[in-house]
């Protein structure tokens, strides 16, 4: 199982040369979005004027994304291990926003990799398998 966070989905969304080819390398059952990854697409999804051509085709391939792939929702294992995770994240000193720890955290308890474009900001999610997309992007894209 695979769940991608938002960096992952939207080099899927630009149809980043990389993203495509590592997300066909799984089967779409096995891949999930996740809620706050929807919250996150969306509040960038609105950021953009209503007519822009670049919004209207962002949407299209989220939709047709979420048509395709697994979803999962947030459960109150994922919410007590959310706690767990920001209480020592806190006590270490090592911010890592409420949104990525969420991620992070359905993910870990649904025993899946996380797929990023940030890996070193994710691995502080003790437990969590991190799936490093920046590395296929390195001239890719």
């Amino acid at each position: 199982m695979l769940v991608l966070d938002t960096s992952a989905l939207s080099a899927v969304m630009h149809a980043q040369t990389f993203a495509i080819r590592r997300l066909g390398s799984e089967r779409p059952a096995d891949v999930y979005l996740v809620a706050p990854v929807a919250a996150e697409v969306r509040f960038g999804l609105e950021r953009l004027p209503r007519t822009a051509r670049r919004r209207r085709l962002l949407e299209g391939e989220y939709e047709r994304l979420r048509r395709v792939l697994a979803w999962q929702d947030w459960t109150e294992d994922a919410a007590d291990e959310f706690g767990r995770q920001k209480a020592r994240l806190e006590r270490s000193g090592r911010i890592v926003e409420d949104f990525d720890i969420a991620i992070g955290s359905i993910a870990l308890v649904m025993g899946a990799r996380l797929a990023t474009l940030n890996a070193a900001h994710m691995s502080r999610i003790v437990g969590l398998r991190v799936e490093d997309w920046a590395i296929g992007s390195r001239g890719a894209r």
